[in-house]
């Protein structure tokens, strides 16, 4: 019933598309971009996890919601691989925005509201969500304003440069005169994984405050999580044996860090240096429910919920917890799934019906909340 329930919704809603490139699991179309230009406006596309990888992925500039298979190359099902995705602007009135990508691995992911013949002020790019995908690198370039963009429970893997990089500039007649490049940037309960996982911006690049990171943790970073940034806000996260900042060179200046955890980083302080903040806990080890004692990379046999006596728990601010099972999207770990029901069965009770009758189907599926 849900199953059968959601599907007419969204088909009174808006088309629903088909994807697949498993010869096995045939659909409607066997390449995003395909599905993409068949699109209109605000449809939804299902893509079909694969053990091929989608290559190459799409460009988009018209409103869409994309759901993926899920984002574990091991799991129940099959991953939904992706190797480039780019949110554009086709004209002043027609973009990505209002785009949700759902249980996707992207490799290669591009934010950048430019096109041709376009005045400064049409360049606007807004309203985007990315949740429980895994990401390796994006890029978000801000022409003019970029604005309600959220991460929510997503994996940053490692990659060789920063896993989030935002570009842009404050110089006037570069950004919205009020707004600025970025407004309401939130990532929240992501996790950032391995060496160069983390988050950078463009030298000249100030955030005023609109990119927010709270309840993420960095794990396992040698190198550094956080590169050229100004007046970001950092709040709640946990860096457990994740360096902050480039030794030699941070270029981290005028964020504000209230309530976050370090835990055996080379240089645990809070706030760093030409930054801000308080409620902060220095070098303690926040005891996760399952993790190796002394860090590693992240893992889905983790647990990254907070066990009795951690120094995480009520210290977060308004008295929350620090770490991913607190905030806006509390998890104890990642999910490996969009969510998204799954049609495990489909039966047909009856071999034939007459003309004009009714035709039975049996559906079993599983929830993947």
């Amino acid at each position: 019933m849900l199953v059968v329930f959601l599907t007419t919704t969204m088909n009174m809603l808006a088309t629903v598309w088909t994807v697949s490139n498993d010869p096995n699991r045939p659909a409607q179309y066997t390449a995003i971009q395909s599905a993409v230009d068949a699109a209109s406006p605000n449809d939804t596309l299902l893509v079909t996890g694969s053990t091929t990888q989608y290559y190459p992925g799409a460009t988009i500039v018209k409103p869409l919601v994309i759901f993926g298979e899920g984002i574990e190359s091991a799991g129940t099902f099959p991953q939904t691989d992706i190797y480039g995705i780019t949110l554009g602007r086709f004209n002043s009135s027609l973009s990505a925005s209002g785009t949700r990508i759902y249980g996707c691995k992207i490799y290669g992911l591009t934010v950048n509201s430019s096109f041709s013949g376009a005045q400064s002020s049409q360049q606007t790019i807004s309203n985007i969500i990315f949740e429980r995908c895994k990401i390796n690198y994006s890029y978000l370039y801000a022409n003019w304003n970029m604005n309600n963009v959220t991460f929510r429970n997503c994996l940053f893997n490692e990659y060789g440069g920063a896993n989030l990089y935002f570009s842009g500039s404050n110089s006037a007649g570069s950004c919205d005169p009020v707004l600025g490049p970025y407004s309401n940037v939130i990532i929240t309960n992501c996790i950032f994984t391995g060496n160069n996982s983390g988050i950078s911006g463009s030298g000249s690049l100030d955030m005023n405050g609109n990119l927010v990171v709270r309840n993420c943790l960095f794990l396992n970073n040698s190198y550094y999580s956080l590169y050229q940034l100004q007046e970001a806000v950092f709040e709640n996260n946990i860096w457990y044996k994740a360096e902050l900042l480039n030794a030699t060179n941070p270029y981290v200046t005028n964020c504000t860090f209230n309530n976050n955890l370090t835990y055996l980083c080379n240089v645990n302080t809070l706030p760093p240096t030409n930054s801000i903040g308080s409620g902060n806990i220095v070098n303690q080890n926040p005891l996760f429910t399952t993790y190796p004692a002394l860090g590693g990379e992240f893992a889905w046999t983790h647990n990254y919920g907070l066990s009795a006596g951690s120094p995480a728990l009520g210290t977060g601010t308004n008295g929350t917890d620090i770490g991913i099972n607190s905030g806006n999207a509390p998890v104890t770990q990642l999910h490996k799934y969009a969510k998204i029901p799954a049609v495990t069965a489909l039966t047909i009770p009856v071999s034939s019906v007459p003309v004009g009758g009714t035709l039975q189907i049996n559906i079993q599926a599983i929830s993947r909340d």
